[in-house]
């Protein structure tokens, strides 16, 4: 199956922790790269992140270090000594790829910076991503996906409802789509790699990808158009494009882009066939200056009955919506399991849990997910590849160079 995949053949030296490289180097993996995770002999931090998502991490159970270090293999180095440094440059020199979130102090001060690197291997591919971008004067502030996305983006804040306290969002939403992002990019450098034979530096930053993807809002929110935010549910610009309440408490949420197409199809819906022709509300300029009112009229609507009453009506109307589901709705949804979304990842303790896939699929296959590493799992397997031998190998375990997982 590997072989039909589109980076087969491709190596990848993943040196990063936590959850936007890894994410990035997942993806690569999926799609028939050969990924090798180095990790320092502690390991990346990322595999306790259980704790805090309330699910196990033990090497047994798990589930949130699966999901981004899936297909990759792991090699642990201490790279504090000259020979972990050593061993890390064999693996560069044969590699297509090396990516990292190492803040640029460290990479200095390691000499793994692009122009040491480019200098040394010039084909290899040079990836960094950092918290708010390698430029200005914040370039060297640490930065998780909750400050550097969710909080400088306006996201927290201007999603919500006025009065409110910010949003509290889950980690690594931000990480994951700047992740995601990376990967694209990476591969744009390897198709200029196989045209010219040379690298290129990719860099992406979770404050870069925050800007894009508020690109929208972002426009909308500046003093020329004058349009402040947050902003109540009955103020936003659509009053068709909002979420609405349903009698047994369930929400929906409509998505209707050209509303003077199917304004005459929701009235009758909602049985407010009255206010086809108000001429306060059948246009959308009209509307945009009696949206509370709107907004009153439609709530009440939805008010009268279930939310599994409304969808048959809407869906044959040909009105775009969708039920307001829960993160716990996700692993039970059908159409993501009949598209190969989701796949269920047995434990070795017996217990199982269902996992995304990553969402790009080819024509030929769909790579399976393998669990992701242990800790220095694949290290004397890598290690013999590159050309060590055995005794050398234990000689570096010995010495506190290598760590090699062994099994319990």
């Amino acid at each position: 199956m590997d072989e039909q995949l589109p980076l087969t053949g491709v190596k990848i030296i993943d040196l990063s922790t936590y959850a936007a490289v890894p994410a990035a180097a997942r993806i690569l993996a999926d799609w028939g790269a050969d990924v090798i995770k180095v990790e320092s002999l502690k390991g990346d931090s990322w595999r306790q992140y259980g704790e805090i998502a309330q699910v196990p991490c033990t090497e047994e159970e798990n589930p949130c270090w699966d999901v981004n270090n899936s297909n990759k293999r792991s090699i642990s180095l201490n790279l504090r000594t000259e020979k972990g440094m050593e061993i890390l440059h064999r693996l560069l020199a044969d590699a297509d790829v090396f990516m990292t979130n190492y803040r640029m102090a460290a990479l200095h001060a390691m000499s793994l910076t692009w122009d040491v690197l480019h200098q040394t291997y010039p084909r290899l591919i040079w990836g960094h991503l950092s918290g708010y971008g390698n430029k200005g004067p914040e370039a060297e502030r640490p930065g998780f996906d909750i400050a550097a996305f969710w909080a400088r983006s306006g996201l927290m804040q201007d999603y919500g409802q006025p009065g409110n306290a910010p949003l509290t969002p889950f980690h690594a939403f931000g990480d994951m789509t700047t992740g995601s992002i990376m990967a694209g990019g990476l591969c744009a450098a390897l198709y200029k790699q196989s045209r010219t034979g040379r690298g290129d530096k990719v860099e992406i930053s979770l404050l870069g990808t925050a800007s894009w993807l508020m690109g929208v809002p972002a426009v909308a929110a500046q003093k020329v158009y004058g349009n402040v935010y947050p902003r109540m549910r009955s103020e936003q610009p659509s009053p068709v494009c909002i979420p609405y309440e349903c009698a047994d408490g369930e929400w929906l949420e409509l998505c209707i882009m050209d509303y003077e197409r199917y304004y005459p199809s929701l009235c009758h819906i909602l049985g407010l066939d009255g206010l086809i022709d108000d001429e306060r509300f059948n246009t959308f300029g009209a509307v945009q200056g009696h949206s509370g009112e709107f907004v009153n009229l439609v709530q009440q609507a939805f008010l009268k009955r279930p939310r599994a009453d409304w969808g048959p009506l809407l869906a044959a109307a040909d009105i775009v919506y969708d039920n307001i589901g829960h993160f716990r709705d996700i692993t039970e949804n059908q159409q993501a399991w009949a598209n190969g979304n989701l796949y269920e990842r047995h434990f070795d303790n017996g217990r199982s849990a269902i996992l995304p896939n990553t969402p790009v699929a080819f024509e030929e296959a769909r790579k399976q997910a393998s669990p992701a590493p242990l800790l220095g799992e694949h290290s004397r397997e890598i290690l013999r590849e590159y050309g060590y031998t055995d005794e050398e190998i234990d000689e570096y375990i010995a010495d506190g160079i290598v760590k090699v997982h062994t099994a319990t």
